[in-house]
């Protein structure tokens, strides 16, 4: 058990140096928020990671299946974990706070192979989202995340509901 617990700690440094690569601060982020953020547990890995787009991939693994499917709850941390890239990389843009409200996610086939998570945020989206914020208000957005299984075929789609607002800056 021990050794299993080493072996996830390299994947998770492995996570950190791809991450790093891409921008040093949002690495510092996610280590800040490791306690919070299972992810490394379920395998997941960056594929792409884009302006907008991140596409993160799930091995089928024995730590995330049960009785030869991926657990429901690990799904829905991979399409979370997608979705939180993405906007974390707005986040250096545009300094915001986000809170996910609700999540809901809908299965379409048994999940015994892995999965793809693939999330693009639209440009018209994102303004409208930052346009709210800069008036002051706090906005409201409803994203979805589907993944696809390796043979192609859909595997199921996530939603989330993400309340924003806009970070408090200190005077200069």
């Amino acid at each position: 058990m021990l050794h299993n617990k080493f072996m996830a700690w390299e994947k998770f440094l492995g996570l950190m140096e791809q991450v790093e690569k891409v921008s040093p601060w949002l690495s510092r982020q996610i280590v800040k928020r490791v306690s919070e953020w299972p992810f490394w547990m379920a395998g997941l890995k960056i594929r792409d990671w884009a302006e907008r787009a991140a596409h993160v991939h799930m091995p089928f693994s024995l730590r995330n299946s049960v009785d030869g499917e991926i657990c429901q709850g690990h799904l829905l941390l991979g399409a979370e974990f997608c979705l939180r890239l993405v906007l974390l990389r707005h986040r250096q843009e545009f300094p915001f706070h986000y809170r996910i409200k609700e999540c809901a996610m809908e299965l379409h086939h048994n999940v015994d192979q892995s999965v793809d998570f693939r999330f693009k945020l639209d440009l018209q989206e994102w303004e409208r989202i930052r346009l709210e914020l800069a008036r002051g208000k706090s906005c409201e957005a409803e994203f979805v995340i589907s993944g696809t299984l390796a043979d192609g075929r859909s595997a199921l789609q996530a939603s989330f509901k993400v309340g924003f607002q806009l970070e408090n800056f200190l005077p200069a």
